[in-house]
C-alpha cells in the first residue's frame, strides 16, 4: 500500500536461510502470515468504507479496485499456507483484536480524515509487516513481497490531498494533526504485536540483532515523517 521511496530500508539478508521444517520458524511464520493476511482483509475493509464516502465516481472506482486486489492477496496467503499444512484463518484469529481497536480508536469525521487515515494507518502497519519479514526463507519472503507490494494507494492519496490543502491552509493544519494521533494509535499496533507475539521480533533479530521493540518504532515513525513531507505536512 505505501510507495517503495517511503518504506523501512531493508535489512540485509540473515546468514543462513532457515527452514518451514524448523518447527519454530515454522510457528513464526505462521504467526507472520496470519498478521499479513488480517492486515490485508482490514485493509480491504478500510478502502472499501473509503470508496462508499468518495465524493466522485472517478474516486470510488480506484479505492474500489485497490481494495479488490487486497482481498485478493489473502486467497494466495491461504493457498501458500495450505502447501506446508498450517490454517491461515487460524493465524490470523489472534490479531483481530489489535486491529479492530485501532480502527474504533481513529474514526475519520470526513472525507479527507478518511483519506489520511488510510494512508498513515496501514502505511505504518504495512511498514511493519516488511520489518519483521526480513529474516524469512526465500520462498515465504517472495510470497509476504507480493502481498506488500506497492498498489499507488499513497500516491492517489498525495495526488488529491495537496491541491486541496494548498486551496484551503487550515484543512493542512488540521490534517496535521489528525496524523499524529493515527500515527500514535499505529505505532501502538506495532508495539502490541511484539508484545504479544514474540516469535515476531524473533524474526526481526535475524537480521538486525542488535534491535529492540523501540529501535523498529523509531524506524516507523522516521518512514511517517517521510510520508507526511510528501503532503507537505510536519510530522
Amino acid at each position: 500500500m505505501v510507495e517503495p521511496s517511503a518504506t523501512v530500508p531493508p535489512a540485509g539478508p540473515p546468514s543462513e536461510h532457515p527452514s518451514l521444517e524448523d518447527p519454530g520458524y515454522r510457528c513464526a511464520v505462521l504467526e507472520l502470515l496470519g498478521l499479513l493476511a488480517y492486515g490485508e482483509v482490514a485493509a480491504f475493509n478500510r478502502l472499501a468504507k473509503d470508496a462508499q464516502h468518495a465524493p466522485a465516481l472517478a474516486d470510488q472506482l480506484v479505492l474500489s479496485r485497490m481494495a479488490a486486489g487486497e482481498l485478493s492477496h489473502v486467497d494466495g496467503l491461504e493457498q501458500y499456507v495450505a502447501s506446508f499444512g498450517g490454517d491461515l484463518t487460524a493465524s490470523m484469529e489472534p490479531f483481530r483484536g489489535v486491529l479492530g481497536d485501532f480502527d474504533d480508536r481513529t474514526s475519520p469525521r470526513d472525507w479527507w480524515e478518511r483519506l489520511m487515515k488510510t494512508y498513515i494507518g496501514y502505511g505504518i502497519v504495512f511498514d511493519f509487516q516488511r520489518e519483521v519479514s526480513g529474516g524469512l526463507d526465500p520462498q515465504t519472503r517472495a510470497v509476504v513481497d507480493g502481498v506488500l507490494a506497492d498498489n499507488g494507494h499513497a500516491d492517489y492519496v498525495v495526488s488529491v490531498l495537496i491541491p486541496a490543502i494548498a486551496a484551503e491552509p487550515q484543512l493542512g493544519a488540521r490534517l496535521a494533526l489528525w496524523g499524529r494521533r493515527v500515527v500514535g494509535d499505529a505505532l501502538g499496533v506495532a508495539q502490541h504485536a511484539l508484545a504479544e507475539h514474540p516469535v515476531l521480533a524473533q524474526l526481526v533479530s535475524r537480521v538486525r540483532p542488535e534491535d529492540d521493540a523501540a529501535k523498529l518504532l523509531n524506524r516507523l515513525a522516521g518512514v511517517h515523517s517521510a510520508r507526511m513531507e510528501r503532503l507537505g505536512l510536519n510530522a
